[in-house]
């Protein structure tokens, strides 16, 4: 029991020992804890630092980045800018070039076609244009057609193209059946393979459109504005010298006529007088006894054919400026009137000088013809120019028919002979005012004003005039009048 006791005492005594060291071991660790914990914060305030810093970096380079992206954008907007006034420049360059070159050519060349071809020509070269066609002309008078590094089909194939409707698309690789209609699509549309960009530009003067130009490249283009205000230039330059130089071959063509008018006419006046006094002189100078009864009637049948074809001159020239009058149609009064009357009248007028002349004349005409509305002077005045028209045209034999029918509207007279005929070329000009055919100009003589009143009178009277010929076997005019009441429908539409 002593020993237990004593073994107590000694565990308590070292137990007494121990506590001092166990409040310093205590100590040190509650010491140790904070030390750990005030590291702790350091090593958390100093890593959430360095993370704003590494932020901060970040935002500095991300500004960086984006002040580096606007640099190089605002280099490429201003070598963008250079590219464009350097284009800008080259294109007022080439469009100086281009007025320049245009303008000196078409003012230096007098000859129309050569100088439009020239110009036109240089418009492609300053521009790199690969093929074109310059088409100008209205009416058919002065026609253009210049065609450079392409075929002139290649207009066909536009029309063609427009006329059908056609859609222009990709070629199909499958294969199919071709109809006709599919070829002939094919065939046009190989004309446009090596097209690969288009541009027609209307030649204007005043907005008057007179003919245009077609303008391709081989390869996709896209047209600049500069280039669409070069092509409009050229356009109206290219119309103005085309308009100018045919201005100037109707003043030529009107200088000539003018000329070749008052030489006919002093040749026409100078010819009937010429004979009348002739043998007036004749008459006058010899005894009366001298002449036997046959030759003063020839002498007087010639000198009254003469004086007949004076006064059918002298009234086609006084007519020809009344009919160009404003106030001409207004001042004429129309009447009912027979057609047949009229022929018979000019026939019996005429029937001297045509048998003068040999001339064998049929005359055709219903008793029973519907009358129209017409001016009996001017209607005699249009069958007697016919008549002496076929008369001074006719060959051996000479026959001059006359016919006149009726249909539901209107009574046609025609007038054939079997004379020299009209060259095909020359029928649609034989009534303009002037106008005689070169190859019959200088084998008979005229002023070139009968067929000009006769279609001017016959539209006064709301009539229609048609002419077929053929070379050395005659000539047939048609006169279409309407009958009296079409006329009067005619004449209150008019009106109206």
């Amino acid at each position: 029991m002593l020993h237990k006791g004593r073994a107590q005492a000694k565990r308590t005594c070292m137990l007494d020992n121990l506590l001092p060291s166990l409040d310093l071991a205590k100590a040190a660790v509650v010491a140790c804890l904070g030390i750990i914990l005030i590291l702790l914060a350091r090593v958390s305030a100093e890593r959430r630092k360095r993370d704003r810093s590494v932020t901060l970096v970040h935002e500095k380079e991300g500004q960086l980045k984006s002040l580096e992206q606007q640099l190089q954008e605002v280099e490429a907007s201003r070598d963008s800018e250079v590219l464009r006034l350097q284009q800008i420049e080259a294109s007022r360059s080439s469009e100086v070039l281009l007025f320049s070159e245009v303008t000196s050519i078409l003012g230096s060349m007098q000859e129309c076609e050569p100088s439009l071809r020239a110009a036109f020509n240089r418009m492609l070269e300053i521009l790199s244009i690969d093929f074109g066609i310059l088409e100008l002309g209205e009416k058919g008078r002065l026609p253009v057609l210049i065609c450079l590094g392409v075929e002139g089909s290649l207009l066909e194939t536009l029309e063609q193209i427009r006329f059908h409707g056609w859609i222009l698309e990709e070629a199909n690789s499958k294969p199919s059946p071709v109809s006709f209609e599919g070829y002939q699509k094919g065939r046009h549309f190989r004309v446009l393979e090596t097209a690969q960009s288009l541009l027609s530009v209307p030649c204007k003067v005043k907005a008057r459109r007179i003919g245009h130009f077609l303008i391709g490249f081989r390869q996709p283009h896209t047209f600049s504005e500069a280039e669409l205000e070069g092509f409009q230039f050229c356009a109206d330059q290219f119309a103005a010298s085309h308009e100018m130089h045919r201005q100037l071959l109707d003043t030529r063509e009107l200088s000539q006529l003018r000329h070749d008018y008052i030489a006919n006419v002093s040749h026409e006046l100078r010819t009937p007088l010429t004979t009348i006094y002739g043998y007036l002189n004749i008459l006058k100078s010899y005894p009366p006894h001298l002449f036997q009864e046959e030759e003063k009637q020839r002498m007087f049948a010639v000198m009254t054919e003469e004086c007949q074809r004076l006064i059918r001159l002298i009234n086609n020239l006084l007519l020809s400026v009344k009919v160009e009058q404003e106030d001409f149609q207004g001042n004429t009064s129309l009447t009912p009137m027979s057609l047949g009357d009229v022929v018979g009248q000019t026939c019996r007028f005429m029937e001297r000088e045509l048998k003068s002349r040999g001339v064998e004349l049929q005359v055709d005409i219903p008793p029973g013809l519907p009358p129209i509305e017409g001016n009996l002077d001017l209607m005699y005045q249009v069958f007697q120019n016919l008549i002496a028209n076929s008369i001074k045209f006719s060959a051996r034999d000479p026959k001059i028919r006359i016919v006149g029918r009726e249909d539901e509207d209107h009574v046609t007279i025609r007038f054939s002979d079997n004379g020299v005929g009209i060259e095909p070329q020359a029928i649609p000009r034989i009534f303009q005012k002037f106008y005689r055919a070169e190859s019959q100009a200088s084998k008979h003589p005229g002023m070139g004003i009968g067929l000009y009143l006769v279609e001017k009178l016959v539209q006064l009277h709301q009539g229609q005039i048609k002419v077929t010929s053929e070379l050395n076997k005659g000539t047939t005019f048609s006169l279409a009048f309407p009958k009296l009441k079409t006329a009067q429908r005619l004449s209150q539409r008019a009106s109206v």
